[in-house]
């Protein structure tokens, strides 16, 4: 049993920073729906789009720039957690490529910026690293998070037995200790889920990359054909002379395969030309796999469906594993339940490591500079991704979310490395925190309310709370008066 809690030990330091990374921001990216209506709070908002409504909305991108330099366009279609609808193009010419927000009528109304959004995902999916090596370090981190999960159990076989057991007041190692084994044997089948599923993401991606570069020359669209249906770049060079069919009788033949289905999005591929195709994408407000799509030709032949219900148990998985990690099922409550559960990750990667520090304290072997970086983690961490989002109220810089968060975390580091912070960096970053975000709430309200508040989406509000209420928790332990011991308030009084 020591040598698994040896291991147990290696693995979580070798990891450690990596892997809490990966749980703060996944425990934020669960709630990407509601911080994409909270960074364009003025986007007009849509409840129901009718099929002619879509393809007004289409033909208007199609417009927008030269038709033949016009690869792909696409609708995505209003649902309770994202009121809006979302037009798409993809195009030789840059500038008419993107994302905008429609208006009821289908028109092209605001261009779509969610440069916070995108930053968390991608900070979460590849740490913003160059693909391959981003991707294979978060895969690795999920595969020694599952490791963690697994070993953490065998190295504890009174884990259940010391389920309620939290021993305070005593050393800081052993109360340390206790809140670590009791967040994870509390949590852990949503600990489990998660490690799994965040470990067969990254191996997929790497394994199907890998697939990609032997097999399909590179070319990851081949590789993931087999669950995303063909695609129509062959037909990107041939003239755009063809008329654009209407979606209507597409959305239907899709509808009625698959009952009680709802339309998700409709998208063009190569439209205008002879072997354009039409995808119409569906979603299941009850299933774990939580989309379906069917391709067509111009001529309303399908030629792809993807048929989830009917696949294997195992290719059924590989379906629902994403929104299953995520937590993009069964609406708020279920978020909510992951974000909490997200960040008990958290803390639970915060006392494994410094359960180590505190025993190498305790044997006289103190690593005073590596406290302070760990604290610089911790706190660091949550202080940088505040601070990421500022710039976005003011500026429309793709790369500002980016370099804030790295100034936060260098600004962090660098305090790490004074000792005389040794005692107060913990505090000092609490603090700033707790000003970032209520710096942010506030100023993010003001700027919506310059708008008109009732042009406001509501979510925008109850984001701005939520930061609001964050930031009380985050200060509460700096607030708190210190109590002064007796012989110091004797000392006072001689004096």
């Amino acid at each position: 049993m020591s040598a698994v809690l040896a291991g147990h030990s290696a693995l979580g330091l070798a990891f450690s920073a990596v892997i809490y990374l990966i749980c703060l921001t996944g425990s934020v990216v669960v709630f990407v729906e509601e911080l994409e209506r909270w960074e364009q709070p003025e986007a007009p908002r849509v409840v129901a789009v009718a099929p002619e409504v879509i393809d007004k909305g289409l033909t208007a991108l199609r417009e927008m720039g030269a038709k033949d330099e016009v690869r792909s366009v696409s609708a995505n279609l209003p649902s309770p957690a994202n009121p809006h609808l979302v037009l798409s193009a993809r195009s030789g010419d840059r500038t008419h490529s993107g994302s905008w927000f429609a208006d009821a009528a289908g028109q092209p109304a605001m261009k779509v910026r969610h440069d916070v959004s995108d930053f968390l995902v991608g900070l979460h999916i590849n740490l913003h690293l160059p693909y391959g090596i981003g991707t294979v370090i978060v895969g690795l981190a999920g595969l020694a998070l599952l490791a963690l999960v697994i070993s953490g159990v065998l190295a504890h076989p009174r884990i259940i037995k010391d389920a309620f057991r939290l021993r305070s007041g005593g050393s800081a190692r052993l109360s340390q200790a206790d809140l670590h084994n009791r967040i994870g044997t509390w949590g852990l089948p949503f600990h489990f889920i998660i490690a799994f599923t965040g470990a067969f993401l990254g191996v997929f991606l790497i394994v199907l990359g890998s697939v990609a570069a032997t097999t399909y020359k590179g070319d990851m669209t081949k590789a993931f054909s087999e669950f995303a249906g063909p695609s129509a770049r062959g037909a990107a060079e041939a003239p755009r002379t063809e008329p654009v069919p209407p979606s209507a009788p597409f959305i239907a033949a899709a509808t009625a395969a698959a009952p009680g289905f709802t339309l998700q999005s409709v998208s063009i591929q190569q439209p205008g030309a002879k072997g354009q195709m039409i995808a119409i994408g569906l979603r299941d407000p009850c299933g774990l796999p939580l989309s379906e799509s069917a391709v067509y030709d111009s001529t309303g032949r399908k030629v792809f469906a993807s048929d989830v219900a009917k696949r294997s148990f195992a290719q059924q998985m590989i379906f629902a594993i994403q929104p299953l990690h995520f937590g993009w099922f069964g609406g708020l409550f279920v978020k909510l339940a992951y974000g909490l559960l997200g960040l008990s990750m958290c803390s639970i990667t915060a006392t494994g490591f410094q359960i180590w520090l505190t025993r190498r304290r305790d044997k006289g072997r103190p690593a005073p500079i590596m406290e302070r970086l760990w604290t610089a983690t911790i706190w660091g961490q949550p202080l940088a991704l505040t601070l990421a989002a500022i710039p976005s109220l003011v500026t429309d810089a793709k790369a500002a979310p980016l370099l804030a968060w790295a100034a936060g975390t260098i600004a962090a580091y660098s305090l790490a490395c004074l000792p005389s912070m040794q005692t107060r960096l913990r505090a000092r970053l609490r603090a700033a925190t707790a000003v970032a975000l209520t710096g942010l709430a506030l100023f993010h309200a003001a700027i919506s309310a310059a708008n008109g508040v009732s042009a406001v989406d509501p979510m925008s509000w109850a984001v701005d709370a939520a930061l609001l209420v964050t930031a009380i928790f985050v200060a509460r332990p700096v607030l708190k008066p210190r109590r002064t011991s007796p012989a110091r308030l004797a000392q006072a009084a001689q004096t």
